[in-house]
């Protein structure tokens, strides 16, 4: 009964690092849309830019 108890522990503890790691390197799901968003923006800006012949500055933030 002790055997498995310890194999338990270290099954669980081992489970639990990998969540962690897994969403530690994931980005954040708000961070993501949001790079989403400013990538489409970006594109967006490039588009008008190429349409109407002017290059158009990129905001800085």
């Amino acid at each position: 009964m002790e055997k498995w108890l310890v194999i338990g522990s270290i099954w669980t503890m081992s489970m639990v690092c990998l969540v962690l790691f897994v969403r530690g390197a994931s980005p954040a799901h708000n961070r993501a849309v949001a790079m989403a968003r400013s990538r489409e923006e970006r594109r967006r800006k490039e588009a008008l830019g190429r349409q109407s012949g002017s290059a158009v500055e990129p905001e800085r933030t």
